[in-house]
Order: structure tokens, then sequence, then C-alpha cells
């Protein structure tokens, strides 16, 4: 049986009343290469009993803007991917133009997906700067779309001066401000990829742990000067984060000044300190998890599904 249509706007160029694709959050060629056996599933590790056959999915995008995507990712697993898991031992490949752009493709599909499809940070006092890091990549990512699909020109959006009836010159300025930058091409230049292992952020002990989880999400630190969106396969990740420097720290605390700082090594600090975190939450949900795999032969189950199947072999893409 077919599944049903889903129509409504694209998350991406906000074309109203088209088909929505199932989209990957994080896209199928990385499952793919998850995969141990050839009829392998996936599952949630809180929830072992919600299956994805290929990975999580979700009606998002239509169906150019998800053929848009998926270039960048064929072109992700030819330059990265496939050589970091051919040697994972070694350094990473070398991050190309291509390869730092499908990183920003994910995540702010990771984020989108957290802000308007998950629900979160509903009563969090940064929700506003998270979806304004999400318009930032959006429109960045639209951008680079129209650039590549001329044909597509018309569909660029058409600025109208705001209504400044009523306001106050503070809000009269904000608001012409707000318009004149609406008319430039969308500046990212606060927010950047990072990629490391899971070995030289110093995990190398809980690598196997991660070996065949796939995962992503955003989070901001405690001096919200720094918000991340990271995903994680196998023992790399992958961490986006906007450095907004218009939020400023004022406190006497010169440790949490040093935290609020935008260098590499406070990068790879707080992604230590959120590795952690995750890893800690991992732990004290185990025995639940295990618990809910011996509900009514679950576990039992899965191990006889993969009796005898052949080892997964996949084709380059």
């Amino acid at each position: 049986m077919s599944k049903e249509k889903v129509f409504g706007t694209c998350a991406l160029c906000q074309k109203e009343n088209v088909e929505l694709m199932q989209s990957h959050i994080i896209p199928k060629a990385v499952y793919k290469r998850a995969k141990t056996f050839e009829n392998s599933r996936f599952r949630s590790f809180y929830e072992p009993k919600k299956i994805f056959q290929d990975g999580e999915k979700k009606p998002m995008l239509c169906h150019d803007c998800e053929e848009f995507f998926s270039k960048y990712e064929t072109k992700f697993v030819n330059q990265f991917l496939d050589k970091y898991l051919k040697n994972p031992f070694d350094n990473l490949p070398e991050v190309s133009k291509d390869t730092d752009f499908y990183a920003l493709t994910v995540a702010w599909r990771i984020l989108y997906d957290d802000l308007y499809v998950q629900h979160s940070y509903q009563d969090d006092s940064e929700r506003a700067y998270l979806g304004e890091y999400e318009h930032k990549l959006r429109r960045f990512l639209y951008e680079r779309y129209l650039d590549e699909n001329p044909e597509e020109s018309v569909a660029k959006p058409t600025f109208e001066m705001p209504d400044l009836k009523g306001k106050c010159f503070g809000e009269i300025i904000a608001e012409i401000e707000k318009y004149e930058k609406s008319k430039l091409p969308e500046n990212i230049s606060e927010v950047k990829n990072y990629m490391y292992t899971l070995s030289e952020l110093g995990f190398s002990d809980v690598v196997k742990l991660f070996d065949f989880m796939i995962w992503g999400y955003s989070f901001y630190t405690p001096t919200r000067t720094k918000y991340y969106i990271i995903s994680g396969y196998k023992d790399l990740v992958i961490a986006t984060v906007y450095h907004r420097k218009r939020n400023i720290l004022i406190t006497g605390d010169w440790k949490l000044l040093r935290k609020a700082g935008s260098s590499e090594t406070v990068v790879k600090k707080d992604l230590i300190d959120e590795m952690n975190v995750l890893i800690d939450q991992i732990r004290k949900r185990y025995p639940e998890v295990q618990k809910k795999l011996d509900e009514n032969g679950l576990r039992e189950k899965i191990s006889k599904r993969y009796e005898n199947q052949k080892k997964q072999d996949y084709e380059e893409p």
C-alpha cells in the first residue's frame, strides 16, 4: 500500500501547498553506512520498540529542495565520509567547501526539527536567538539554492517597508535596520563548522558505545553567547556553532568569561562538557533500556532477525 501524500509548506523554499518528501534529518547515506546487515533496521536508543527502516524522516522539503540537498550529501560521502570510514584512526580528511556546506544543511535540519517539529525550547528565553539562528541558516541555504537554480529567481522574496505607525523612535530605527539588512545576502560570518573525532575530544574509551549510533540535537552554553548544533556517527562529531557577538556576558566570574570566548579551544571544551552530559544521560538510562529490551521477548526477536544474515556491503553512490 502506497503512503498517503503529504502537502504543506516547504521548510526551505517556503513554497506553499506542495508535496512534501519524507526528508531525512540526518541523510540516508549516513544510515546506509551504519547498517551491519542487509536487512538492518534502526531503533531509538531510549525507546527500542520504535523502529526506523532507514533512519528518521519527516515531511519537510519539496522535491526540488530535497534534490538540492541530496547533491551535497553525495559529495560529502565521496569526499569525506567514506575516506574517514576507510581509515578511522588517521587524521580526518580535508574539509572541502562542499563538505562544509553539507554540514550546514544537516545543522539547519536538526535545528528546524528541534524548534518547529519537536517544539523544544517552548518556554526558554533563548528560543528567540535559536529561531534567529534557524532563519539565518535557512536564508543562507536558500540563497545558494537560487544561485544554482537561476530559473527559480522569480521565487526570490520581495521586501516591503514595515509599518512604522505608532512606534517609538528606537523601534523605528530597529525596523528600518532590519528592512535594510533583509535586502542583503545573508551573512553567516558568526557561524562556523567544527569536525572532531571522539578520540580527539578525549573519549577514546567510549567510541564503541557510539559505534552504531546516529544522533543530533541543538543546545546553547550557560554563557548564552554560543548556540550549538551537533551530530555524530561512530567516532565522528560535527558541530555547527553560532557565535552571536551581540550577546555580551557581564560578570565578574573569570571562569565564566573564559567560557564565553569564541576560540577553538573554548569550542572544544564546550563539546567535551556536552559529550560528558550526553554520556552520563546514556549511562543513567541504560538499565531502563535493558529492561525494555527484555519486555515481551524483544531482545530475542531482534537476535533472531539477524541470524544467518549476510553482512551489509554498501555500494558507492
